[in-house]
């Protein structure tokens, strides 16, 4: 891998917690590790065309070389190329615990810091439910602050290393991504060639 140009600006990490009278609410987490861009060769991989509950396949499957970063990276290309306002907004990031959820948090978090996200609303300990996750997005802040969010979950599928993993990309409105943005998704997942991640980013 090769080092592109360093980001700018500072990423912000901020924990939501859950408050019976305030709703959610955050604590803002300044990172302190560096925001250096790197890119990361990859190649297309066969599979990665989510359905309406997103992307469901085993963990391991998950875990193997740049399943989910290809995904994931695919998923910031769709919405840098449709004009989502990615570079400099916020990003719900979070997962309902299931078996190597905090390292999926983690690889989301790097890739999206590189694609110009300043700041990423993650539940305590990476966890929100998809209900959860839609409230978060369209009433925390402002309300309808965050551009979307990752859910890594596979419903009601078991969970485990020898079970099932999955993520679904949610957009502004708190709802699944609409088919046209999906069919953008899968089609750069046939193309793409590079990953781009904060590697200095801390776990």
């Amino acid at each position: 891998s090769g080092s592109g140009p360093a980001s700018a600006g500072i990423g912000c990490l901020e924990v939501c917690k859950s408050d019976r009278r305030r709703g959610a609410m955050a604590d803002a987490i300044a990172l302190s590790g560096s925001l250096e861009v790197t890119s990361v060769k990859t190649a297309p991989i066969d599979g990665q065309k989510p359905g309406t509950s997103g992307l469901r396949k085993k963990t391991k499957v998950f875990m193997e070389g740049h399943y989910l970063h290809n995904f994931v990276q695919s998923v910031f290309n769709a919405l840098l190329a449709e004009g989502v306002a990615v570079e400099g907004g916020t990003l719900v990031v979070s997962g309902d615990g299931r078996y190597w959820n905090p390292e999926a948090i983690q690889i989301i978090i790097k890739i999206a810091f590189a694609n110009g996200v300043k700041r990423v609303w993650c539940g305590t300990n990476g966890l929100l439910s998809t209900p959860a996750v839609s409230a978060v997005i369209r009433t925390r802040g402002k309300g309808f602050e965050p551009f979307g969010g990752f859910i890594c979950s596979a419903s009601h599928n078991p969970g485990g290393i020898n079970d099932d993993f999955g993520i679904k990309y949610n957009c502004e409105n708190g709802g699944p991504a609409p088919e046209k943005m999906t069919n953008k998704m899968v089609e750069f997942t046939a193309s793409i060639e590079e990953i781009k991640m904060c590697q200095g980013v801390p776990d």
